[in-house]
C-alpha cells in the first residue's frame, strides 16, 4: 500500500527565538483579581499562541565532595555553563544549602539574578531547592498562576535503604508568561528518589506528579523537567515505567527520544566524574511538555568540560519549546477499501479549489475504479463517488494525480509497462471529481517495471511536468519531458539530466520545491549510498537540474525509513519529514526547510504517531490553508478510516 503525492504545496519552517523587556513587579494579594478570574485573562492574552523558547534542566550536584571536585571549586563553572547555554528557563536540581556549609542556592542566584544578570529566579527554599531560572527579558511570574513546593510521596519506612533516597523530594513549580506572546506556562521542576533499587520510590513519585500535573495547571500549557533517575533503556533501570506512567497520566511528551539501549551519545549522567570510568550509561535527565498546540526541537546534551571534568555530575540539558507543526486533533474519513492492505490512496486537488481531495484504488475491489472523495476544506471529505472510466483490475497499475494542462484541476494518470505499448494514458480532470476522455502520450512510453515516472512541475509554469527514471537504462540519467500548458495534456521531447544519475534500484526519487522558486527540485535518497543522505538536486528550469546539498543530518540507512517532503507550514519550501515506525517509538522527525538546506536538528511530531509498518502517511494541503496537512492510514486500524492533522500553518 502506498500514499501518492501530488498536486499539493511544500515547505518550512523554525520559529527564531525573541527577547522583550520587562523584570516581573511584585504586588501584593489584596491588589489581585480572584485567581480564576486573571487565569481566564491570562488564557485570553495567549491567543497569539507560543513562541519559540529554549529550556534547560541541569542537576548541579550537591556539596557532597572535597577538594577539586567541592562545591567552591565547581560553582564558576556551573554558571558559566548556565550563561554560555543562554536558556530562557533553567530548572535546577540539588541545589543544597547545608548548616556550616557551602550554600549552592545563594551562589547560583548572585552569579545569575541581580540587575546586571540576565535571570530572574522563583526560589522555593527547602533543603535542596529545585530553583527555577528565567530571562527576565522573555519571562516574568505569573501571580495569578501562583507558585509553589509540592511535597512527594516516600513509601518507604524509616530505617529502609531507600528511605533517604526518597525523602524530601518536591516538584517547585510557577507560573512564568512570555512577555513577547503573553502565553502563560506552568514550569515545574522535580528530582525523583535515586539508586536502582528504589523503583518502587519513583514509579509512586511519577504517578503523583502524574495526577498533580493533570490537575494543577487548569488548562494552561505545561513544561516539566528534573533529574528523573530512570531509564528504561539503560542496563542500571531496564524496563523500569516511570517516564512512560509519568507521560501517560499527564498526557505529557518528551522532547528527546532515543532507540535501543542506552549508549554514551545519550546518556545525561557523566559515569566517569568520579575518576572510575564505567560503560554503565543512563539518561536520567529530561525535559516534557504537554501537546495541543505546543512541541519541540533541537534537543541537545551539553558534555563541555572545565579542567578537564564537567563541572557537576549530571550534563545539562537542553530542548527549544516551539509551536507545533500540526493540530492535535484530527478529522476520520471513511475510505473505500479503507480496511484492505491492496488500498491505495492519493490526494491531490481535482476540483480546483485550493484543497486536496482524496482518491482511492483497489485493484481487487469492483473492477478496479477509482473513488473520489472531495475535500470540504477543513480537513474532512464528502462521501466518495465512484469514477466509472479508467479503471484497472490489474495490481501493477499504477496510478499518478497531476495537473498536467494548467487549468488548477488534477488529471488522472494510468500507466502498466505490459498495457498497449508502454504509453502513458492521462484523463484530463473535468474539475468536478470526474475524467474527460484518454489520451496517451507516447514520448515517455515505457515497457519496462524498472521505469519509474513522476509528475511535478520542475519549470514553475504551472503545469506538471513529466519525469522518467529508470536506473537500468541511460547509465542511470533522468529525463524530462516539458508540459506544453496547451489546455490538453501534451509534452515535448525528453530533456535528459546526467546530474545525479544513478543506476540503483535502491534509489528513491522525490520532487518538491525545496528552495521556494516555484520549481520543484529533484531529490534523492538511498540507505546504501553516501552514508544515507539526503542528496538534493535544484531545478534550473526546462527539465535540467544542478546539484544543491546533501542534507547531514536526517541520515539512514535503513531500507525501512520513510522520506517525505512537504511544505507543512506553508513558507513555500519543502521540508524533510522523517519517519520510521521503530525509530524514536514512532514519532515523526519534521527538518524544516531554509530554502539553502534542511535544519539541522528537528522538530518532533508527536500527532498521530504510529510504530506499525502498516502505517502509512501522506502531506497536502486538504484545507487549503497554505500548508500540507498530515493524512494517517492503517487498515487495520480506525475501521481503515484515513485521519486527517491539519497543519497548523505559520
Amino acid at each position: 500500500m502506498r500514499f501518492v503525492r501530488t498536486g499539493f504545496v511544500l515547505s518550512a519552517l523554525l520559529a527564531s527565538l525573541v527577547g522583550a523587556c520587562g523584570p516581573q513587579d511584585g504586588a501584593s494579594s489584596g491588589d489581585l483579581p480572584s485567581r480564576d478570574v486573571l487565569l481566564g485573562e491570562a488564557r485570553a492574552a495567549a491567543t497569539t499562541g507560543h513562541k519559540a523558547f529554549r529550556v534547560m534542566t541541569y542537576n548541579v550536584r550537591g556539596p557532597l565532595d572535597t577538594g577539586v571536585l567541592a562545591w567552591p571549586n565547581r560553582k564558576a563553572a556551573v554558571i558559566q555553563r548556565i550563561l554560555a547555554n543562554n536558556a530562557d528557563i533553567v530548572g535546577v536540581q540539588e541545589a543544597q544549602a547545608p548548616a556550616g556549609g557551602p550554600s549552592i542556592p545563594a551562589d547560583l542566584i548572585a552569579g545569575l539574578t541581580g540587575t546586571d544578570k540576565p535571570y530572574g529566579v522563583y526560589n522555593p527554599g527547602g533543603g535542596s531547592p529545585k530553583l527555577i531560572f528565567f530571562k527576565k527579558s522573555r519571562f516574568e511570574m505569573a501571580p495569578e498562576v501562583g507558585h509553589g513546593n509540592e511535597s512527594l510521596v516516600n513509601p518507604y519506612a524509616p530505617g529502609a535503604p531507600c528511605f533517604s533516597h526518597a525523602e524530601g523530594k518536591k516538584i517547585a513549580w510557577v507560573g512564568l508568561r512570555d512577555l513577547t506572546s503573553g502565553q502563560v506556562y506552568f514550569v515545574a521542576n522535580t528530582h525523583f528518589a535515586y539508586a536502582a533499587a528504589c523503583s518502587l520510590g519513583r514509579l509512586k513519585e511519577a504517578a503523583q506528579m502524574a495526577a498533580f500535573l493533570a490537575t494543577k495547571p487548569a488548562g494552561l500549557p505545561v513544561i516539566a523537567m528534573g533529574d528523573f533517575n530512570a531509564d528504561a533503556q539503560s542496563t542500571s533501570t531496564p524496563g523500569e515505567s516511570t517516564l512512560e506512567d509519568l507521560e501517560a497520566g499527564a498526557k505529557l511528551f518528551r522532547t528527546a527520544r532515543f532507540d535501543g539501549t542506552t549508549g554514551e551519545d545519550d546518556a545525561t549522567f557523566n559515569n566517569a566524574w568520579d575518576g572510575t570510568p564505567s560503560t554503565n550509561y543512563a539518561r536520567l535527565d529530561y525535559i516534557f511538555h504537554n501537546g495541543g498546540a505546543l512541541t519541540s526541537s533541537a534537543p541537545a546534551i551539553d558534555r563541555t568540560e572545565s579542567g578537564g571534568n564537567t563541572p557537576s555530575d549530571h550534563f545539562a540539558v537542553l530542548a527549544t519549546l516551539r509551536p507545533a507543526l500540526f493540530s492535535a486533533g484530527s478529522t476520520f474519513s471513511p475510505t473505500p477499501g479503507g480496511t484492505s492492505p491492496a488500498t491505495q490512496v492519493f490526494f491531490a486537488d481535482v476540483t480546483g479549489d485550493g484543497c486536496a481531495d482524496r482518491i482511492s484504488w483497489n485493484a481487487t475491489l469492483g473492477e478496479g475504479e477509482t473513488w473520489v472523495a472531495i475535500s470540504r476544506c477543513d480537513g474532512s471529505f464528502v462521501a466518495a463517488v465512484k469514477n466509472e472510466g479508467a479503471f484497472s483490475a490489474v495490481s501493477t497499475t499504477r496510478f499518478s494525480f497531476a495537473d498536467v494542462t494548467g487549468d488548477g484541476c488534477a488529471d488522472k494518470v494510468l500507466w502498466r509497462p505490459t498495457l498497449g505499448d508502454g504509453e502513458v494514458r492521462i484523463y484530463p480532470a473535468k474539475c468536478d471529481g470526474t475524467f474527460g476522455d484518454r489520451v496517451s502520450v507516447f514520448q515517455a512510453a515505457s515497457q519496462s517495471e524498472s521505469t519509474r515516472l513522476s509528475f511535478a512541475d520542475v519549470t514553475g509554469d504551472g503545469c506538471a511536468d513529466l519525469l522518467r527514471w529508470n536506473p537500468k537504462e541511460r547509465a542511470g540519467a533522468f529525463e524530462t519531458f516539458v508540459a506544453k500548458c496547451a489546455g490538453a495534456p501534451a509534452f515535448g521531447a525528453a530533456v535528459q539530466s546526467t546530474v545525479g544519475a544513478n543506476t540503483s534500484e535502491g534509489t528513491r526519487v522525490y520532487f518538491a520545491d525545496v528552495d521556494g522558486d516555484g520549481k520543484a527540485d529533484r531529490i534523492l535518497w538511498n540507505p546504501d549510498q553516501d552514508g544515507g543522505r539526503t542528496r538534493v538536486y535544484r531545478s534550473t528550469g526546462a527539465g535540467v537540474f544542478a546539484f544543491a546539498f546533501a542534507h547531514e543530518a536526517g541520515t539512514s540507512g535503513v531500507d525501512t525509513t520513510r522520506l517525505y517532503f512537504a511544505d507543512v507550514d506553508g513558507d513555500g519550501k519543502a521540508d524533510k519529514v522523517f519517519w520510521r515506525p521503530n525509530f524514536r517509538q514512532g514519532r515523526m522527525q519534521i527538518y524544516p526547510g531554509t530554502g539553502t538546506n534542511f535544519a539541522g536538528s528537528p522538530v518532533m511530531d508527536n500527532t498521530g504517531y504510529s510504530g506499525s509498518e502498516n502505517t502509512t502517511f501522506a502531506f497536502a494541503d486538504i484545507d487549503g490553508r497554505g500548508g500540507a496537512d498530515k493524512v494517517y492510514w492503517n487498515p487495520n486500524s480506525y475501521d481503515g478510516d484515513t485521519k486527517v492533522f491539519r497543519a497548523l500553518a505559520q
